[in-house]
């Protein structure tokens, strides 16, 4: 296949993916999509994900090797687009504002060029299509099929769009790179009653004001300050009306954390003011909802990577850590695995209704990721590095 027509038909499944965006779990449109232009690929083979949507497919190298796999994730974001694209989204409140287009119209691109380079592929590279990064813990719903053990897959690749750099540009580094996001949620109930006699009832809010500022603190006073860490309360919920002192206070919020032993930490201290509260004589139900764990990029695969991007004359910068969440960990948590930022311009940030990612560098994405695919499947051997084996 030609680079024009491989460059084409990229760009075509991206601007159809950006035109029907869908949320997580309801990808069955983009499903349908991905598994049709799979079909159409002469060696990527169809394998069963096990779950309603997302997808599944292997091309096999002519020569024996090793099994590695590439993620993208297919999920859209319940907002209004305002990028004024002639190929805006058609489905109302739906938008692909953080790249999910991009990042599987990427993954169909590698899927045409390793096509055409079977003969030189010593291995098999396993193709993931993920549902619902952005909702419903898409990556452990995909982990638990246990399609790393079924196709024995040894490690895993993925990249992720970034308006904060140029095209052409790509951001790397081991160790983390997007942090663990949990969520906690207290119902604080007191007695409520007139307002005119605050002393006949237990007032749920003063309390819960009280919780916020305990919760403010947990990060300046019991986390080590050279571990990164957030704790926010986002949602402050009491009352009904001026003169009726509540029966209850929610409070709802975000905790986010790149060690294990923060996570804990954060975990530990939420649930004692907790129990604070009921001494006092408020009865509360605390939860804790936990996310993936924190990502970490594996030191010698974010290494090849670096080196690669450097070799096809790409600009690398080093990535730092964010408190964005990823649930690509999930899978780091089973095999060694490195993302990396491809830079898309635009300016907006992700999550943004006039957020665009600039197709010009899409195809280079997936060649990059191609040259990036051989070298680990050959271990990343010195002689590869310095010169590029895909075109």
């Amino acid at each position: 296949m030609q680079t024009t027509s491989i460059e084409a038909r990229g760009i075509g499944d991206f601007q159809w993916l950006h035109r029907h965006p869908e949320v997580a779990l309801k990808e069955i449109e983009t499903t349908n999509y991905i598994k049709s232009a799979l079909r159409e690929i002469d060696g990527a083979e169809l394998l069963d994900l096990g779950l309603p949507t997302g997808a599944l497919a292997r091309v096999a190298g002519d020569r024996p090797g090793p099994v590695i796999a590439v993620r993208a994730d297919i999920d859209a974001l319940p907002m209004g687009e305002e990028s004024g694209l002639a190929y805006a989204s058609e489905h109302p409140g739906t938008m692909h504002a953080c790249g999910h287009d991009f990042h599987t119209a990427a993954l169909l691109t590698l899927a045409r060029i390793l096509s055409g380079k079977r003969g030189v592929l010593p291995g098999t590279v396993v193709l993931l299509f993920q549902p619902a990064e952005e909702a419903e813990h898409g990556g452990q719903r995909v982990e638990q099929t246990g399609f790393i053990e079924r196709e024995r897959i040894e490690k895993i690749l993925a990249l992720h769009v970034s308006p904060q750099y140029p095209v052409g540009a790509i951001a790397i580094a081991p160790g983390p790179f997007s942090a663990a996001v949990d969520r906690f949620y207290y119902n604080v109930v007191g007695c409520g009653g007139h307002a005119s006699a605050p002393h006949r009832g237990l007032d749920p809010i003063p309390a819960a004001a009280h919780l916020v500022g305990r919760i403010n603190e947990i990060v300046s006073r019991r986390v080590d300050p050279a571990k990164p860490a957030v704790v926010s309360v986002t949602r402050f919920t009491s009352g009904t009306t001026w003169n009726i002192m509540p029966e209850t206070a929610e409070l709802e919020g975000t905790a986010r954390s790149f060690h294990s032993d923060v996570r804990e930490i954060i975990r530990g201290a939420l649930e004692s003011e907790a129990r604070a509260l009921r001494a006092e004589g408020y009865r509360v139900d605390f939860q804790w909802i936990p996310g993936c764990p924190a990502t970490d990029n594996d030191a010698a695969l974010a290494a090849l990577i670096d080196q690669t991007a450097r070799d096809l004359g790409f600009h690398v910068v080093p990535q730092r850590p964010e408190m964005g969440g990823e649930d690509f960990s999930c899978y780091q948590q089973r095999i060694p695995g490195a993302l990396f930022h491809v830079g898309v311009g635009g300016g907006r940030p992700v999550h943004n209704p006039r957020f665009i990612a600039d197709p010009a560098a899409l195809v280079p994405a997936a060649q990059l990721m191609a040259e990036i695919v051989l070298r680990t499947l050959r271990n990343g051997k010195e002689a590869d590095h310095g010169k590029a084996v895909l075109p």
